[in-house]
């Protein structure tokens, strides 16, 4: 996979969660922008996020999974 797709296919997710109600259109843009702005730093592991980074990300991660979770008429299906 090109790197402009990986790119493409994270932006088209976040626009996907505004398409589906998860949020508005501006917070999914803001999504996108701060994937583009930090996944170098992330995957050359050039970065490390602060305790409340962290928690912030595991908060936001858990609300937002529990939100598709709930809207799924197969929630039994979660493998999480």
């Amino acid at each position: 996979m090109e790197a402009s797709e990986v790119i493409s296919s994270h932006r088209r997710l976040y626009q996907r969660g505004a398409e589906v109600g998860l949020y508005d259109e501006a917070c999914g843009e803001r999504l996108a922008e701060l994937w583009t702005q930090n996944r170098t730093k992330t995957y050359y592991r050039l970065g490390v996020a602060t305790e409340a980074q962290a928690k912030t990300m595991h908060d936001l991660a858990t609300a937002i999974h529990n939100e598709l979770v709930n809207a799924s008429r197969v929630q039994h299906e979660c493998l999480c």
